[in-house]
């Protein structure tokens, strides 16, 4: 048995600007160290032997954050990263309502439909983050792993552990920047939810 730690990067400069980030490798912003500093302290008494994250600035500070009361190996799987959203990169959430209607309205409200302009579907996602966590699972027998990532890459995470394949992945909700979910899983992939987007520790 694995336990997962399955934790959203900080706070980005494209979270509090509004816009979306995807591949763009941008910067954490003051609020967003705030959060690192919150949530390493709730973490700090977890027994972690390894983090796996995403190769993006904003997931890798966050894991350096919590890493500092662990000190142990870091992993960088660009499985883990967020999705590749083509053309919508860089874009403001207000233009890409009105430049890409029908694709938008497939983000917000039949995300499994999702696939981005030039970039990746949620399918692509699903499919890559799930593959990242077998291998994660099955390397890591009896050991606690702390995963840093993104949102949209952690929705598909979170719908992958409950058992769901990507059509039901309406169901899961987008955790806050710095949301914790803690989920248990075996050599089969079964799995218990523990924690799902917890963040009271930010408050």
């Amino acid at each position: 048995m694995t336990k997962l730690i399955i934790v959203r990067h900080c706070q980005a400069q494209g979270n509090l600007e509004r816009f979306f980030q995807g591949n763009i490798d941008t910067d954490i912003t003051p609020k967003g160290r705030e959060q690192i500093d919150k949530t390493a302290r709730m973490l700090s008494a977890e027994p972690i032997d390894v983090f796996y994250t995403s190769y993006k600035k904003r997931a890798i500070k966050t894991t350096d954050g919590i890493n500092l009361y662990h000190n142990v190996p870091v992993i960088n799987d660009e499985r883990l990263t967020e999705i590749d959203a083509g053309k919508w990169e860089g874009m403001h959430l207000t233009e890409i309502a009105e430049v890409f209607p029908e694709e938008f309205d497939n983000w917000n409200n039949h995300p499994e439909r999702f696939h981005a302009p030039d970039g990746e579907s949620m399918a692509q996602v699903y499919d890559r983050v799930s593959s990242a966590l077998r291998d994660i699972v099955r390397d890591n027998d009896g050991k606690t792993v702390c995963i840093v990532s993104h949102g949209c890459a952690i929705k598909c995470i979170m719908c992958y552990l409950h058992g769901y394949k990507v059509d039901d992945i309406g169901l899961i909700k987008l955790g806050t920047n710095t949301s914790v979910n803690v989920v248990k899983a075996d050599s089969s992939m079964n799995t218990k939810i523990i924690i799902e987007n917890y963040a009271d520790h930010l408050s």
